[in-house]
């Protein structure tokens, strides 16, 4: 089984390091990481793109909310 985690993120740069390493550290699963990046203005873009994992897909948008962020990782998922 496939499992997909849809992670928003709006100027997280503190946080959005650890979160994401706690997702892909993940054993035994296989899991898809999807992060939006909702129109940060902080270095959240450049935190996320350090990242090189297959289990990651990284989107970015012009600032529309978090349920809009959700809604745009939606459509990219692949999990069961």
């Amino acid at each position: 089984m496939k499992v997909s985690v849809l992670m928003p993120t709006y100027n997280d740069e503190k946080y959005i390091g650890d979160a994401i390493e706690s997702v892909l550290i993940q054993e035994g699963v296989d899991i898809e990481l999807v992060v939006v990046n909702d129109g940060s203005t902080d270095n959240t873009d450049e935190v996320i793109k350090k990242f090189k994992s297959r289990k990651l897909i990284y989107l970015k948008q012009e600032n529309k909310g978090q349920l809009n962020a959700l809604f745009t990782a939606s459509k990219c998922i692949t999990g069961d």
